[in-house]
């Protein structure tokens, strides 16, 4: 075998096993495994080995040889991101969330470019040549404003499927990371090509900027087309993925930001394709390895000797990006009309940054040397620090936001032992060679439905028109929808199957408000009842898809939501079912 060869199987083996090494470290210690796949690629890459003067386990070279695993993983996480931003959900929130992201947005730019400057302007004083003190500080902060709006949309979206986050603010933090990238992307271009590109012009910005959404869309619609004729699901894995590093390898052919095409490519596949979450659904049953190798390999890539290099400039932008997400996403929840619990969360979870901030620093430092290579060490020794808290934080928003079921979190906590382990595969090796049985493990107990319920619950006010219904219907993929009064106390549950008699009659309909189609909950469900008592019930009810949870001390107060999937779910999960 070659030595190149060998090589680059040998880091793709030590790649794997250290990612299956520190996922179990990450989950013994209760953070998300993003975070364990990223120490382990820190541990195994060259620069901690450079740093504490260790063999290297992986080299440069290798690491760059398959950075075809992370551009491919990429790829297929900006087609999910951009999925987020399909016409449902956008009409869904309306101006508001344009409100919301632009808030939020400008001023992460505006605190981040306003610390930079006033930093290097009187304490740093660091100048390019050609340019004065102020110019050049003014250069800093509009390239540092522009490139700290960018989140991270891998760790992002793999710590919502670690943790099977679902609600409401989950899908408005996923649209959130979109139009961050976007809004990055977009003001980072013109500021380029305007002040420091030698050919920026108008049509150099046109080029940039529209024609990777160009492409994208046009892929999106034969994309669409294309699975019409595929009956099997093998068939729109090969689709996908085909059409994914098609656009982004034509992207960088073309000298464009892939980012911007696969955004496009998902935008536009959700919105036209009748298949679009059965192709989702095939994908996800292959591409968890290579979002593994993607976040091993990128902690193998992070600098950490540049943390002793960003200085005050970097402290600075580390300090104003995290204060500018927290902030201006509470002001943009604000102003947008969004509720307190999207206010006082969805902040964190726009902290993580990584290759998006990291490709414009590159970007940057290519195209101009002179101030570009000091902004990409401010911008290498940030990710290092957001790249690892990260994922921490947008756990923490969404486990504070009720939307993690309690159970997702406790599974974490109470992984299997060496000797259970040990007792199970010795169990099965006798079994499958004919000898008895042993003992059977002790029943672990009935989960309690406080264990998997979900907290944050989208409600319906009691005095909403019922065109207002309607629109939410259209956007739930539930068909039971609980009703609340001003003082958000359980009213009951106005069914699907009671109002659509009322879709052909316009004339009834307008006169109608969700207090008057309301019918009291005859299945809620008290928070501390054992599991297999909610299957029962749901066995004999066939046509609940889910229970209102109610507080059984205060009968107004409704809890959570116990949805059938999350219980048939907890069975498999722990098989409970007997």
């Amino acid at each position: 075998m070659p030595t190149e060869s060998f090589q680059i199987l040998s880091a793709l083996a030590i790649i794997l096993l250290a990612a299956l090494i520190g996922g179990r470290f990450a989950s013994l210690c209760r953070i998300p495994r993003v975070t364990g796949y990223l120490l382990a690629g820190l541990l195994i890459g060259p620069s901690f080995a450079h740093l504490f003067h260790l063999p290297q386990l992986v080299s440069r070279a290798a690491l760059n040889e398959l950075r075809l695993f992370s551009d491919i993983a990429l790829a297929l996480i900006l087609m999910n991101i951009g999925a987020q931003l399909r016409t449902e959900n956008l009409r869904r929130w309306k101006q508001r969330i344009i409100i919301f992201s632009l808030t939020e947005a400008i001023l992460t730019g505006v605190l981040v470019g306003a610390a930079i400057y006033l930093v290097n302007q009187f304490v740093v004083l660091q100048t390019i040549s050609g340019y004065n003190l102020q110019k050049s500080s003014l250069l800093f902060a509009i390239f540092t404003g522009t490139i700290s709006i960018a989140t991270a949309p891998a760790a992002t979206l793999m710590v919502v499927r670690e943790y099977e986050a679902e609600g409401p603010i989950t899908k408005l933090v996923l649209t959130l990371v979109s139009m961050n990238n976007l809004i990055s992307v977009f003001a980072f271009s013109i500021a380029a090509q305007l002040l420091v590109s030698p050919s920026g012009g108008i049509g150099s910005i046109l080029y940039q900027l529209c024609v990777p959404l160009l492409l994208g869309s046009f892929f999106g619609v034969i994309m669409s087309l294309w699975p019409q004729r595929m009956e099997l699901p093998s068939e729109h894995k090969i689709l996908l993925l085909g059409g994914v590093t098609a656009v982004a390898v034509i992207s960088r052919v073309l000298g464009l930001e892939p980012l911007l095409s696969c955004l496009a490519l998902g935008m536009i596949l959700a919105d036209s394709s009748p298949r679009w979450t059965r192709m989702v659904k095939a994908l996800s049953e292959i591409d968890y390895p290579l979002y593994v190798i993607f976040f091993v390999l990128a902690g193998a890539n992070l600098h950490i000797d540049t943390l002793a290099h960003i200085g005050l400039l970097g402290v600075a932008y580390v300090v104003a990006r995290t204060s500018g997400k927290i902030v201006g996403a509470y002001l943009g929840a604000r102003w947008g009309t969004f509720g307190q619990r999207e206010q006082r969360w969805v902040g964190m979870t726009l902290l993580a940054q990584a290759g998006m901030a990291i490709g414009l620093a590159a970007t940057l430092a290519q195209n101009w040397p002179e101030g570009g290579k000091l902004i990409e060490t401010i911008i290498l020794g940030s990710v290092v620090i957001f790249e690892l808290i990260g994922p921490l934080a947008v756990r923490c928003g969404l486990v504070k936001a009720g939307e993690v079921p309690i159970l997702s979190l406790l599974r974490k906590r109470a992984p299997q032992s060496g000797m259970e382990g040990f007792h199970s595969v010795a169990n099965h090796f006798r079994s499958n060679i004919g000898l008895p049985a042993g003992h059977k493990l002790d029943d672990p107990g009935d989960i309690l439905v406080r264990h998997i319920m979900r907290l944050n619950v989208e409600t319906i006010h009691h005095g909403a028109p019922f065109q207002e219904l309607l629109n939410v219907i259209a956007h739930s993929r539930y068909d039971r929808f609980p009703v609340v009064d001003d003082e958000q106390n359980f009213v009951g549950i106005i069914n699907y199957t009671e109002i659509r008699n009322l879709l052909f009659d316009p004339s009834l309909s307008d006169l109608l408000v969700a207090r008057d189609l309301v019918s009291s909950a005859h299945h809620s469900i008290p928070p501390d009842t054992p599991l297999r008592e909610a299957l029962k019930t749901l066995q004999k009810k066939r046509n609940i898809s889910y229970f209102p949870v109610i507080d059984p001390d205060e009968p107004k107060k409704l809890l959570g939501i116990l949805s059938q999937n999350d219980v048939l779910a907890a069975f498999r999960r722990l098989n409970l079912d007997d």
